[in-house]
């Protein structure tokens, strides 16, 4: 069983009443902006991979996918269609990944961790060059080019982190990649004209909390204050919203619920709460307490998933709904249940049953967001 830990000898909580001038939060980053600097100073303990990246079982079966994508997207549904769709891409990422750390496993393998230096990681550079899906194309009716552009930094954020870790890059390649992505990330905020005249304050929760997984994320691994400051505002706009006894209810029995389909309520519920946990996760590793500190209401994140276990567990609330993703056979689904249990490790949660009981026979290759987590970090003992 992995354990998680915190830096602790570089951050501290950061819930603090000093001010600081961004968006009017009065968090104090004081911790993470002195975490982030040594890092960038060459600090191996403030460089701390997001995952411990070695092989074990669930590290097989990883394709290197370099497939050709005009930039100018020209499919009527935007960034979900066309040559390469962006679901499609998004995996590319994780595949690479595990084959890399299949090829460390044994020497006849090894042709695998070149693939990923000579083919895969070129790929990137040309998308970068190119500037696959910053060209924000939204029709009516069409699915969210932003939401789209989040879920693809999420898994560039984690095969950056990897090729730092594994020291993967040739001259010039990470320095292109990482303009790419902050690229993505100023176009994925709802306020570009890109985005139909969409503001911040109209996006959805599954939304905001795709981009809190994505800013925390890309601001920790390039050690970006001000990205990770955007990303943990949008975690604390959800987190707040968590009551004590952590029924969230954003789409299943809330606001939303029934918005896009009835059978989805649950399914959009457990993707959403997913994604605020992968951003907590990334909280917890700069000395925040953003998975068990209660807010003004009594909630915690725990306390959200546990609530979410209880409701997956239960065939009442079950019925109607489309169960795929509880049972790992939708893209989105679990993925994230594997960083959860790096957050609390007892496995009494419902969803952790559902998780292990399917995960041990399919892994998490064919999903959308930390694709083949099980390889990423092999949680079970």
């Amino acid at each position: 069983m992995i354990k998680f830990t915190t830096i602790a000898v570089l951050a501290t909580t950061m819930f603090s009443p000093h001010a600081s001038a961004f968006w009017g939060d009065k968090t104090d980053y004081t911790m993470v902006e002195n975490m982030f600097t040594a890092a960038k100073a060459g600090n191996m303990t403030a460089k701390s991979p997001l995952f411990e990246y070695k092989y074990n079982k669930f590290c097989t079966g990883g394709t290197i996918y370099t497939t050709k994508y005009n930039k100018y997207n020209k499919s009527k549904k935007s960034h979900t269609g066309g040559k390469l769709p962006s679901w499609f891409f998004a995996k590319s990422f994780g595949h690479a990944i595990a084959s890399y750390i299949e090829g460390e496993s044994a020497p006849d393998l090894a042709y695998k961790k070149q693939e990923v230096v000579d083919e895969f990681i070129p790929y990137l550079v040309q998308a970068a060059e190119e500037k696959y899906f910053t060209i924000n194309k939204w029709t009516k009716g069409g699915s969210s080019v932003a939401y789209a552009q989040t879920m693809i930094l999420i898994n560039l954020s984690v095969f950056m982190d990897f090729a730092d870790h594994k020291g993967l890059w040739k001259t010039g390649q990470r320095d292109k990649i990482v303009n790419w992505g902050n690229t993505l990330y100023e176009r994925s905020h709802y306020s570009h004209h890109q985005n139909d005249g969409r503001t911040q304050s109209n996006r959805w929760p599954d939304t905001v909390s795709k981009a809190a997984a994505a800013y925390m994320l890309w601001g920790y691994v390039n050690k970006d204050l001000d990205v990770f400051k955007d990303g943990y505002k949008d975690l604390l706009q959800e987190y707040k919203k968590i009551p004590a006894d952590g029924k969230y209810h954003q789409h299943i029995y809330g606001k939303y619920a029934g918005a896009i389909q009835k059978s989805w309520n649950l399914f959009i519920e457990n993707k959403t709460i997913g994604d605020l946990v992968i951003a907590s996760y990334v909280g917890e590793l700069v000395g925040m307490e953003t998975f068990d500190k209660p807010n003004k209401k009594g909630g915690t994140v725990r306390k959200m998933v546990e609530h979410l276990g209880e409701l997956s567990a239960d065939p009442k609330v079950r019925k109607g709904q489309d169960e795929r993703h509880l049972w790992n056979m939708r893209d989105d689904g679990n993925s994230w249940m594997t960083v959860y249990r790096l957050l609390d490790d007892t496995d009494t949660n419902p969803l952790v049953k559902m998780h292990l009981e399917t995960s041990n026979k399919k892994g998490y290759k064919y999903q959308q967001i930390l694709n083949y987590s099980r390889c990423l970090a092999n949680e079970v003992d």
